[in-house]
């Protein structure tokens, strides 16, 4: 009796042990599966690193190459082999609901699109277009698109578009091109997508080579332009999940200060000082302090309603035709 109980104990030790180590390596494969679906040792833990990290925009600073040499390093880059995600169509420019907010957004996406790529095809336009949206809607850029055009202007090497601190802002752009630009902008901000660049966040001339792009992924060449999105999780759509904040940045027209005019031949520039004056002074019409009740013999402070007019000072036609002719089709 005593001998089959110890027998029965030591079967049942074991057993015991074994469904122990079939549960312990059962569990270490669920784990591994769990935190990384791909079945690759490490990667889970590099993939969390990453998340920590949020990538910094870099200077657009390029080698010192000759043209032909940077496009032969650019050629040699190979293009990403993972595809191309579409970015979601943009949302939240209303022109309807703010009026000089949307005014903002428009300018400073027709400019970049305008000083950037003025000379490039539709498509090489959509795609700028799509890659300063693209910034406002990643935590690595600024959440406001003026923002993120003007990113880093303060300072000559710092700037993300070098037009905007390499002096093209003091020409005027031909009225032409201007509207061009500005129908590429406006559909972009009404939610047209350029499937061709995808999420890229990056983009630099054929002709020379910045230091960062061989850290990048590179996605698309179109035209004069190629475009890169970063490696990874932060190049992945899921990753742009920041959300619009709206335009509170000074116009165009102050931005750009004192503009010569450069229009050629027959073709009128566009006097965008001009163009943005009745804009400007209903923006500081509309920025005074006021009275949350209307004081009769307060002489100091205006109404939203010109009392010489039954029009809203708001009201559109108070623009004139200068404002509405770049947005004409």
């Amino acid at each position: 009796m005593f001998s089959l109980s110890l027998k029965g104990l030591h079967s049942s030790i074991i057993g015991a042990i074994v469904a122990a180590a079939v549960l312990a390596v059962l569990g270490g494969i669920l784990w591994q599966r769990a935190a990384d679906p791909g079945g690759r040792p490490g990667e889970a833990r590099s993939k969390l690193a990453e998340l920590a990290a949020l990538p910094k925009p870099e200077p657009q600073q390029v080698k010192p190459l000759t043209p032909e040499q940077a496009k032969a390093a650019n050629d040699a880059l190979p293009f990403a082999e993972n595809g191309l995600e579409p970015a979601p169509a943009f949302r939240g420019a209303d022109g309807q609901a703010d009026p000089l907010a949307y005014t903002a957004a428009l300018d400073c996406l027709t400019a970049a699109v305008y000083y950037e790529a003025a000379s490039e095809s539709a498509q090489g336009q959509r795609a700028v277009a799509q890659v300063v949206l693209n910034r406002v809607r990643h935590p690595a850029f600024p959440p406001r698109i003026c923002d993120v055009v003007h990113q880093g202007s303060e300072r000559r090497t710092g700037c993300q578009f070098t037009f905007t601190c390499d002096g093209s802002l003091a020409r005027q752009p031909s009225r032409a091109g201007w509207q061009r630009a500005r129908q590429v902008a406006e559909r972009a901000l009404a939610g047209a997508v350029e499937p061709s660049v995808g999420m890229a966040t990056h983009y630099h001339a054929n002709w020379v080579a910045p230091y960062w792009a061989p850290e990048l992924d590179k996605v698309s060449a179109i035209g004069a332009h190629i475009f890169y999105r970063w490696k990874g999780y932060w190049g992945l759509r899921p990753a742009f999940s920041q959300h619009y904040g709206g335009e509170a940045g000074p116009m165009l027209a102050e931005l750009a200060g004192e503009a010569v005019p450069t229009g050629s031949g027959d073709e009128a520039a566009l006097d965008l000082a001009a163009l943005q004056a009745p804009l400007a002074h209903l923006r500081a019409t509309l920025d005074q302090p006021r009275s949350p009740i209307l004081v009769a013999d307060e002489p100091q402070r205006r109404l939203l309603a010109d009392d010489a007019s039954p029009k809203l000072i708001a009201d559109e036609s108070a623009f004139g035709a200068a404002a509405a002719s770049p947005s004409a089709p």
